[in-house]
């Protein structure tokens, strides 16, 4: 894993691209800029982790570049759950729940994160109040669409048991 420098960041991920990712729809160009000016902006090689189960949950990431497997074990045995992909989020759930890391976080590609702690978090809200409530609403409305992908994956799951 390696951080970025600004100079990078501008030239890598320019406000043109971060605007096509959904974590950043609508928020003001000056929050943008604090996000990516504020946070880590992290390269991982693929097969290298993000965080590990039992890790503290003190940031989230946004995915700027690349994918992200998030495997959780099951009798010693790590089972993919799913992969993040760019413009999503990954760690928000065990952050804002308080809770530590329930799994594995490993680069599947050669990837970019930006890395947003609870402080860079908390200042958001109290900097850019109206821009925090944009960014609440994304991140809702992506939680929103991995719980419709669950149910339909338990749906599909006790249709499997249920023929047994």
């Amino acid at each position: 894993m390696q951080q970025l420098s600004g100079s990078e960041i501008k030239t890598r991920f320019p406000e043109i691209r971060c605007r096509e990712l959904s974590m950043f729809g609508a928020l003001s160009n000056d929050s943008l800029q604090f996000l990516l000016a504020e946070g880590r902006v992290l390269e991982y090689a693929a097969g290298e982790t993000l965080f590990h189960d039992g890790d503290a949950s003190e940031r989230f990431y946004i995915i700027l570049d690349g994918s992200l497997g998030y495997f959780r074990k099951e009798q010693g045995e790590a089972i993919h759950i799913r992969s993040f992909r760019t413009g999503e989020q990954l760690g928000y759930v065990g952050m804002i729940g308080l809770h530590e890391r329930r799994g594995d976080a490993v680069a599947e590609v050669d990837s970019c994160v930006l890395e947003i702690s609870c402080e860079l978090f908390h200042r958001v809200c109290d900097t850019f109040a109206s821009d925090f409530v944009i960014f609440l609403i994304n991140m809702t409305r992506e939680m929103s669409r991995e719980i419709t992908d669950l149910d339909a994956i338990c749906s599909g799951l006790s249709a499997q048991l249920r023929k047994r």
